[in-house]
């Protein structure tokens, strides 16, 4: 489900995932996705609203406590799905990514989706003053001064895909050594 998305988008996905089970709540909602928007310095997401920068702020506007969890630290066993309005911002990221042309989902993305529709974490967004159409023409000056490499080979060896490169390329060894053995057997005959 998670193919398209960036590490850094995963991983903000996996932040909410760990709140919410430190939490023990019985899914990951909006708040969840936000505070897991907050925990990486230099995302896009971040780049757009100071989230890094502003998270005590946005805990504090959304009554949770200041203390973040500690990535390692033992939590609770389980899986915890995402709420209704947690799934429409995942949707609503989708079709961000889609009016820019990315072929990759982002932070930023994560953000603009969270901003479409009203929830938990938008009062809180607002508090820091960021409401869609600012974090949409940000993002969109960010994403022209920094534009996602969309080649194939990117596409193809990118954080998605990169568990398979090296089956990959062992294929294509084999299938250059074969031509070649072909070609040198039929040279010699």
């Amino acid at each position: 489900m998670f193919e398209k998305y960036t590490e850094q988008a995963r991983r903000a996905i996996f932040y909410a995932h760990c709140e919410a089970v430190y939490q023990q709540v019985a899914a990951i909602s909006t708040t969840h996705l936000l505070i897991g928007l907050t925990r990486d310095q230099g995302s896009r997401a971040d780049s757009v609203g100071c989230l890094k920068d502003n998270s005590a702020q946005l805990r504090s506007e959304l009554g949770i406590p200041q203390k973040p969890i500690i990535p390692g630290k033992i939590l609770p066993a389980g899986t915890i799905p995402l709420n209704n309005n947690s799934k429409m911002v995942l949707a609503y990221a989708a079709q961000e990514a889609n009016v820019d042309d990315s072929y990759y989902i982002d932070t930023d993305h994560l953000l603009r989706g969270i901003l479409r529709f009203p929830n938990e974490a938008t009062a809180a967004l607002r508090s820091i003053s960021l409401d869609l159409a600012t974090a949409q023409t940000i993002s969109r000056r960010k994403r022209a001064e920094h534009p996602e490499d969309k080649t194939l080979y990117r596409r193809l060896f990118g954080s998605p895909f990169r568990a398979h490169q090296a089956v990959f390329l062992k294929l294509l060894a084999f299938i250059i050594i074969v031509s070649l053995t072909t070609l040198l057997i039929r040279w010699l005959n």
